[in-house]
């Protein structure tokens, strides 16, 4: 098997491309997922599983750092640890799978000196997604090239057209991720456009309702933030139920109530592997 070409991206934007670095990347092997199990004692001899959630995943990573000369090494070996550094997150993709990136931070990375080689060698540390999922790198509204969604390990349906923006009153969406998307841990968002007096948007699927008590005139723009609503860049909370509207795997079934004439609802978030 060749060796897997990684892409670091920081939070700025900042990319680089670890194969082009010098960086031979030797192991990038992401494990399942990892689980906590929350259990209670029954009896004498048994235990009953009352919860589970989901951990932190442990990515083991291995690599070598190729260098022309002794000077170039060290300074590569600088370069290196500012690639990795872990003040703040970072996203890694392994272009194998170009669709999906990992949001990690790494942990102490050690670096050895060949004396007869210029490189560092046996470099092996865990990054680790606190998130404990990856994450599509397009988010729903912005897949411009279905077929490389097509990649197997995506679950995108292959007997149905995938649609995000809708302009009737019961339409489906579909969740193509590992998980359900709770909107409290994985915001994402629903904007609506149109005119309305009472919008209600109900996920049937879930058993979820949200009302929306403020009118929206066709002029302005509302959108549903996780569990926050918004309305011209203001928080309009008070005037609604409070409501939130999660995404389960597979087909949602929506209904939308309140409306009056044309409108548009488009739904946009990431999907989680």
């Amino acid at each position: 098997m060749t060796n897997p070409t990684l892409i670091i991206e920081k939070l700025d934007g900042t990319k680089y491309d670890l194969q082009k670095l010098g960086i031979w990347v030797i192991k990038f092997e992401p494990p399942s997922a990892a689980y906590n199990f929350a259990t209670v004692q029954v009896g004498k001899y048994g235990q009953r599983l009352v919860g589970t959630t989901a951990a932190q995943r442990q990515i083991p990573f291995q690599c070598d750092v190729i260098a022309s000369n002794d000077l170039t090494i060290i300074t590569k070996r600088n370069d290196f640890f500012n690639i990795f550094s872990s003040m703040e997150p970072f996203y890694i993709t392994d272009m194998r799978l170009p669709t999906v990136r990992w949001k990690v931070v790494a942990e102490q990375q050690p670096f050895e000196l060949y004396n007869n080689w210029h490189m560092g060698g046996d470099i092996s540390f865990n990054l680790n997604c606190i998130d404990g999922y990856a994450e599509s790198i397009d988010t729903t509204l912005n897949m411009d090239n279905l077929s490389k969604w097509s990649i197997g390990g995506m679950n995108l349906p292959l007997d149905k057209p995938l649609k995000y923006r809708f302009n009737t009153s019961n339409f489906e969406v579909f969740n193509a991720s590992n998980i359900d998307i709770l909107a409290e841990e994985r915001p994402y968002n629903i904007a609506f456009s149109g005119e309305a007096n009472n919008l209600t948007i109900t996920n049937t699927t879930t058993q979820q309702v949200f009302e929306c008590y403020q009118a929206i005139t066709a002029s302005d723009k509302f959108l549903l933030y996780g569990a926050w609503p918004i309305l011209n860049n203001k928080s309009i909370y008070s005037k609604t139920n409070h409501a939130f509207i999660d995404l389960k795997k597979g087909w949602n079934k929506f209904q939308i109530d309140g409306c009056n004439g044309n409108f548009e609802i488009a739904f946009d978030t990431h999907f989680y592997y």
